[in-house]
């Protein structure tokens, strides 16, 4: 491999630095783990980075706060109407990509975060250009690729301007570093290069060791998304019902955050904490309790994602009890506690009792255990070096070719 950086066009929808800490309830989830991620790849390859962000916040960038993000060289938008947005935005990105190769001559790889329509668009038009770089895919999730889709939703992808299926669009991309374990059954066999990186801890944090003198009934918690998909409410109805001795805590935002509230109001030994200030304030906040939950269900398009949370209940130090749904278990390991998908319900309740029972320095170690772990193997610097050889050699092999 050669000793020369690599120079990276990242186009992503990471918000600017100071913006989300002002913006909660557009943070998007993956915001942190994309501005890491760039930053991981900055410190290995010269990258330019391009946003393309909600509307909700147009006209809103100013001031700034400390919260953490990206200095974009441009910022375009996802704003109503889509239809002219969109377009408006592809057009720009075109420009200034156009502007940036007359200056600074093609750079080497194009990172493309997921598949929006507006990124989509510039991918297919740059596959017509005579010079060009490698495209790679970083694939963090999607609902639709592998699922059957009907003929009247492909008709109606068809009449939709600058609307591709999934399925289709991962075919104009050269290679793809994809969150989810899962999705390499869609490109290996297509002859596309494919790497898993299930993300990396977003947040520094050293936890204070363990209390080898800490007694009373185990503590279970949870921080993060409070949706559906996450099965938070589940969670809470189940360890309610497995009636254990300790107490279930639970932070963060989203569209149960009502019903987990009023729960909480009704059982004692249910705390339900809401949103905290900063996302990163989760991971002291959980030294209250001596095993995370991660109820993940095996629902259709989750096994294309990786839960990032994962990461942040590891580097707090404590034990894991989770869904193996996404790879998790293949971060995890032997560490990690595990449930039974197939029968989620009385899995999840034998499995609260069980550790209910278990010595509370069985679990101090399996926590301590997958913190050196993530620290060691599943770092940012760490992945950035595995990502950076992957660009490396898909990039050589394309010159080859060319």
């Amino acid at each position: 491999m050669s000793d020369k950086r690599l120079r990276l066009l990242y186009l992503s929808n990471a918000f600017p630095p100071g913006v989300t800490g002002r913006f909660s309830s557009v943070n998007p989830s993956g915001h942190a783990t994309e501005t890491r991620f760039g930053q991981a790849l900055a410190r290995l390859a010269d990258v330019s980075t391009v946003g393309l962000l909600p509307g909700d916040v147009f006209g809103q960038l100013e001031p700034r706060d400390n919260s953490l993000g990206l200095e974009h060289e441009l910022i375009i938008w996802e704003r109503k109407p889509e239809l002219w947005h969109r377009w408006l935005s592809w057009r720009q990105l075109r420009r200034f990509y156009l502007e940036k190769v007359a200056r600074e001559g093609v750079p080497d790889v194009l990172l493309v975060r997921n598949l929006s329509p507006v990124f989509n668009r510039f991918v297919c038009w740059l596959r017509g250009q005579r010079k060009r770089p490698v495209a790679a895919l970083i694939l963090a999730d999607s609902t639709t690729l592998g699922k059957h889709v009907s003929l009247s939703r492909r008709l109606r992808y068809a009449l939709k301007p600058m609307q591709n299926l999934d399925a289709r669009a991962i075919l104009w991309y050269d290679a793809c570093i994809s969150f989810g374990i899962g999705t390499k059954r869609f490109f290996e066999p297509r002859g596309i290069p494919w790497m898993w990186m299930p993300s990396a801890s977003n947040f520094r944090y050293d936890p204070p060791p363990p209390d080898p003198t800490r007694t009373g009934p185990i503590q279970f918690g949870y921080f993060g998304s409070l949706a559906e998909h996450a099965a938070t409410l589940p969670l809470a109805r189940i360890f309610l019902d497995s009636q254990v001795p300790g107490a279930l805590h639970m932070c963060g935002f989203g569209r149960q955050s009502g019903e987990l509230q009023a729960l909480a109001a009704q059982h004692p030994n249910f705390r339900f904490d809401g949103l905290l200030q900063n996302q990163s304030d989760c991971l002291a906040w959980a030294q209250k309790v001596d095993v995370l939950v991660n109820p993940r269900l095996n629902i259709w398009g989750l096994e294309n994602s990786f839960p990032s949370k994962i990461f942040e209940f590891g580097m707090t130090g404590k034990a894991i009890l989770s869904t193996r749904t996404g790879g998790v278990d293949e971060v995890l390991r032997e560490d990690g506690i595990y449930l039974d998908t197939e029968d989620f319900e009385n899995s999840l309740r034998q499995k609260l009792r069980e550790i209910a029972a278990l010595d509370r320095a069985e679990l101090q170690r399996r926590g301590t255990n997958i913190r050196n772990r993530l620290l060691k193997e599943f770092s940012w610097d760490a992945q950035g070096r595995r990502m950076i050889d992957f660009l490396a050699g898909i990039s050589s092999l394309a010159g080859r070719k060319h």
